[in-house]
């Protein structure tokens, strides 16, 4: 929108759909904003989007009521589910407001530092979300509706979390670090020149402070500034009881709260995976307990550094109070499921070993493998390469036929037998078995797992119903894409569609079939030889038409399709229209019954000086730019849509 925008005098009432097929002057690409809620949200509550109309210069934010939310010029961009940003550069502003509109900010020209929120640590109890912002003042934390968290911070550097829940770090690269509680307050400031090796901790807003260079004493200090104790150290991991364990060099000591060796002290420990290395930054991520550890005794310490004796050194688990808890026999541990630890035996094999040392029986796999989404469940791999299911302490989850290959999918596992290239086992959300005949292999699963599409060499495809764990439908010769609610087929050249159920609902006329969610499909086919042109349709899922559109094409935004439900409304691109001054290109936005919610017209005449845009919401004003474009009566019924296809 610009300073040339007027209101529009005429109100449209046409029935229609879009997405888009030729733009011009358009600087950024369509995108359909994140859908409120699970998949019918959008019947309950207004779906907000970015409505990118051909001729404007940007996006304007809208909802799937026919209302254009925006009413200010720049570029839009949703920040959170219901919060938007519109940055103008050539007037140096910003406008925070949310999905009805509402204004909840009016600033200088920012830049947000991420596509993405600033990621909070995960047990931060405050789960609003924030952005790294850049302005001509500084960078600054800001939340959603534009209000300050943390102040802008002059110079470069960047925003991070620390061990502690509720602290964040000002990374300066021209001075010290800075640390800022949840009030924006200053909690500690450090030194060009010093590093923040450890702290704070999550349940201690201590910090251990040491200068670059190694081997020179390291401070912990309060947030009062005041040094509690220095050590010879490199960094710190705080005990429940008080103490601490602290680095020298690659071993680890028990200190006590003032930071001198306590228990006995010619006992030193590798915990987890320490290994040489220079002083470097506190990490955010403290670990869990217990850790795997391996004792020593220190047999000299002198100014060359600290000697243990390999011969002596005894594995096992250490507790959150320093406690250490060795583990018979055992010679290394690895954690291979929360609180379970794969050890090494030597002889007598590896064991499974639980978190409190208790030695449950062997561990028999050659290794296991996460299942992403089950956090309770591994892949186990033999020797041999066959596969099967566990849980966390080894017991088989389901007996399945000897298995060369497991795939782990969003709604199953895909099983080939031994001695078999191509999967034909089916493991659904439970791991109920559905083995499929021999000569056969599933060659899809639908996104929501109730259904297969299962080939074979010899007879095509066939559609497999998880739920009732039988074929259902004919044969089908040519399968080219599986839905949640059936099949697309492709015979003699043109797609149809089958239904669950294994019911042909489409017969096969149409050059394209797209599903839009899970209850509609977009068609796409030519009309008869008398009357050339195309006809774009939206059918239910049983087949039956909502609404057509002659010469129009649905724009299949990638965008979109990466969104709940595939969104609430889709763009129609065409027809264009010929004149004597020129291009005119249309534009429609419609919902799931066909309705037309924004109607669009680009008039393209040649030079910037006599071109125009309008854009007709359901609700309100239009909005125009550039010179009048009219959307005249012929090309309102020409864009209008049809009862059937």
């Amino acid at each position: 929108m610009t300073k040339h925008d007027k209101e529009a005098t005429q109100r449209f009432n046409a029935t229609g759909v879009g997405r888009t097929r030729r733009f011009q002057r358009i600087t950024q690409p369509a995108l359909l904003a994140l859908a409120l809620g699970v998949t019918q949200a959008w019947a309950a509550a207004p779906q907000t989007f970015v409505l990118q109309a051909s001729g404007f210069e940007s996006g304007l934010v809208a909802n799937d009521q026919g209302r254009l939310i925006q009413a200010w010029p720049g570029r839009p961009q949703q920040i959170a589910a219901d919060r938007w940003l519109v940055v103008d550069f050539e007037r140096s502003s910003s406008v925070w407001f949310d999905d009805a509109g509402r204004v909840s900010l009016k600033g200088p020209y920012v830049e947000l530092r991420s596509d993405t929120a600033f990621e909070r640590h995960r047990n931060d109890p405050d789960p609003t979300s924030l952005f790294s912002t850049w302005s001509r003042a500084g960078t600054a934390l800001l939340r959603a509706d534009g209000s300050t968290f943390v102040d802008w911070q002059p110079g470069s550097g960047e925003w991070a979390i620390t061990a502690h829940p509720q602290r964040y770090s000002w990374r300066s690269r021209e001075a010290g670090e800075r640390i800022f509680d949840a009030r924006g307050q200053l909690r500690m400031q450090l030194a060009k020149g010093e590093l923040r090796a450890a702290g704070p901790f999550p349940e201690r807003t201590e910090y251990l402070v040491c200068d670059l260079k190694p081997g020179t004493p390291c401070a912990l200090r309060d947030e009062a500034g005041k040094t509690l104790w220095t050590e010879r150290i490199d960094n710190l991991i705080p005990l429940n009881n008080g103490g601490w364990l602290g680095l020298q060099g690659r071993a680890w000591r028990r200190l006590d709260a003032g930071g001198q060796l306590t228990g006995d002290r010619t006992l030193i420990y590798l915990v987890g995976y320490s290994s040489a290395r220079s002083r470097s930054p506190a990490s955010e991520d403290v670990g869990t307990w217990p850790r795997w550890a391996t004792e020593y005794h220190v047999i000299r310490e002198d100014a060359e550094g600290i000697f243990a004796n390999e011969a002596d050194a005894v594995d096992g688990l250490m507790y959150p109070d320093g406690r250490f808890q060795s583990v018979a026999g055992a010679t290394s541990g690895e954690e291979v499921c929360p609180g379970m630890w794969r050890t090494r035996m030597g002889d007598a094999g590896d064991k499974l070993v639980d978190a409190n040392g208790q030695v449950l029986g062997p561990f028999t796999a050659y290794a296991w493998k996460g299942v992403e989404g089950r956090p309770e469940m591994r892949q186990a791999i033999a020797e041999d390469g066959q596969e099967t299911l566990v849980d966390c302490r080894g017991k088989l989850l389901v007996q399945t036929p000897p298995l060369s290959q497991l795939s782990a999918e969003a709604t199953g596992f895909f099983g080939t037998l031994d001695g078999e290239s191509q999967p034909r086992l089916w493991l659904d959300a439970e791991l109920g078995q559905h083995l499929l005949p021999k000569g056969t292999w599933i060659d899809q699963v639908s996104a929501d797992g109730a259904l297969l599409l299962v080939r074979s060499d010899a007879e095509g495809s066939r559609l497999y119903h998880v739920k009732h764990g039988r074929f259902v439908g004919e044969t089908i010769g040519s399968a080219h894409a599986l839905l949640p609610g059936g099949v697309v087929f492709l015979r003699d050249g043109y797609y149809g569609f089958i239904d669950a159920d294994g019911v042909e609902r489409l017969p096969p006329r149409y050059t394209a079939i797209t599903p839009w969610g899970e209850d509609r499909l977009w068609t796409s086919r030519y009309l008869s030889d008398d009357a050339p042109g195309r006809i774009t349709t939206l059918h239910r899922m049983d087949g039956s038409p909502i609404a057509s559109w002659l010469n129009a094409s649905m724009n299949d935004s990638p965008m979109l399709r990466n969104l709940p439900n595939q969104g609430s409304l889709t763009e129609l691109i065409g027809p264009t229209f010929e004149r004597d001054d020129g291009e005119y290109l249309g534009q429609q936005w419609v919902d799931r019954n066909g309705r037309t919610v924004f109607l669009s017209l680009d008039c393209q005449r040649g030079s910037q000086e006599t071109d125009g845009s309008v854009i007709e919401p359901l609700t309100g004003p239009a909005r125009r730019q550039g010179t009048d474009c009219p959307i005249t009566d012929d090309i309102r019924a020409a864009m209008a849509a049809t009862p059937a296809d």
